[in-house]
């Protein structure tokens, strides 16, 4: 939903959408006595990221002062809309959306709180302030660097990671400074130090302070490399559409609890499924394309490991008889968890085998989360692989 809003503001919702997924993007939300909370706001699992836009022609005065008038019409001024959401969004549990819709936020002890600003009409010929800007650590993105970081960290979880491994690099005594560029460059980094701020090897001791030249996003994208990397990522992109597919569901009122037969906005499921970082969703994808078109083998089951204490399994079952296959796919879960090392989170995903419904097509998706095992519970397990002959009929990936 970007009715209504600006070109920038537009630009940024669309980005957003495309790397945290409709359920979890809310354009321009509903705030204090009905205004305008943020003109972005990111719910997801813990993670409440809230996004400011704000654009502002630079004009150059021939001295400081057109940079300090842009500075504060657009990074203070964005700055502080951004605490003042932060500060509203401690103090409720739920929401609305501009289109009305409330939403729920995470437990208030478990929230994380990341602050991003886009500042744009600097045009690249500011210098764009960065960091902690008086309460708390704020991001501060310009027209490249916005698309920069969307693009190329597009899961929550790849997102999160970044920022707050920024805020720990600078925390540690380092100061980045960015010689001509912005945060793409501190992102070009990030990816090629793999994923991380830890000093390669060959660096010794700790810098007070790292120029970043404005050539290492540029050097990084156009790299065999990470063009590689690119290439490695594209299937994944069918684990996005499976969550996409799941939440459209969820919110046409197509999703139904099957014990209670009533509709259901629960979003346990996705979520475990949304928070899966890129890489690992790539994984996770060719798993299941695999297990979908696994042609003579008649593999019923199969179950990947992914991030974050969670598997997955997959089921092919008719829809002709769908209690039957709920509670297997629900079986199945509850086996995975017990025989995998360190799984507490199982979610199932359960379809018709292509090309052979009569009767059309349907799926099923169950969400286990059992972080405390017992004995009775082992035994269970014990019994359930025996009636399933679950060693015989599924196999099991790394995700």
């Amino acid at each position: 939903m970007t009715e209504g809003l600006t070109p920038s503001e537009k630009l940024v919702a669309e980005l957003c959408q495309k790397s945290f997924l409709r359920l979890w993007t809310h354009p321009n939300p509903v705030g204090k006595k009905g205004k305008e909370l943020c003109d972005c706001l990111i719910v997801c699992g813990p993670h409440v990221v809230i996004i400011s836009v704000k654009e502002c022609d630079y004009v150059d005065t021939g001295d400081k002062t057109g940079w300090e008038r842009w500075e504060k019409r657009a990074i203070a001024k964005s700055a502080d809309q951004i605490w003042g959401a932060e500060r509203w969004l401690m103090s409720v549990d739920t929401f609305q959306r501009k289109d009305g819709r409330t939403v729920s936020l995470p437990p208030s002890g478990d929230r994380r709180f990341h602050r991003i600003s886009v500042s744009l009409g600097g045009k690249g010929q500011v210098f764009i302030k960065w960091g902690d800007l008086g309460n708390g650590f704020v991001h501060v993105c310009d027209e490249v660097s916005v698309g920069v970081l969307f693009g190329e960290l597009d899961t929550i979880t790849d997102f999160v990671a970044f920022l707050d491994q920024s805020e720990r690099f600078v925390a540690s005594g380092v100061s980045p400074i960015f010689g001509g560029g912005g945060i793409e460059d501190l992102v070009a980094l990030y990816i090629s130090w793999g994923h991380t701020f830890e000093l390669p090897d060959e660096l010794s001791g700790t810098p007070d302070s790292m120029i970043l030249m404005n050539d290492l996003w540029s050097g990084l994208k156009e790299s065999d490399d990470h063009k590689a990397m690119k290439e490695d990522l594209k299937e994944s992109y069918l684990w996005d559409r499976l969550i996409e597919h799941y939440a459209a569901d969820l919110l046409t009122d197509g999703m139904f609890d099957f014990n209670s037969r009533e509709l259901t906005d629960d979003q346990s499921a996705l979520v475990a499924m949304a928070l899966q970082p890129r890489g690992h969703r790539a994984n996770l994808a060719e798993a299941f394309a695999e297990f979908l078109t696994q042609g003579e083998r008649k593999i019923a089951s199969r179950a990947a490991l992914g991030d974050r204490n969670t598997a997955f399994v997959f089921l092919l079952g008719p829809s002709s008889d769908r209690e039957m296959r709920v509670r297997e796919l629900a079986l199945r879960c509850l086996v995975i968890r017990g025989t995998m090392p360190g799984v507490i989170t199982v979610v199932g995903i359960a379809t018709d085998q292509p090309g052979t419904s009569e009767i059309g097509y349907s799926s099923d998706i169950v969400y286990m989360h059992l972080p405390e095992w017992s004995e009775d519970d082992a035994k269970k397990v014990d019994g359930i692989q025996r009636d399933l002959g679950y060693f015989k009929n599924a196999n099991v990936v790394k995700g």
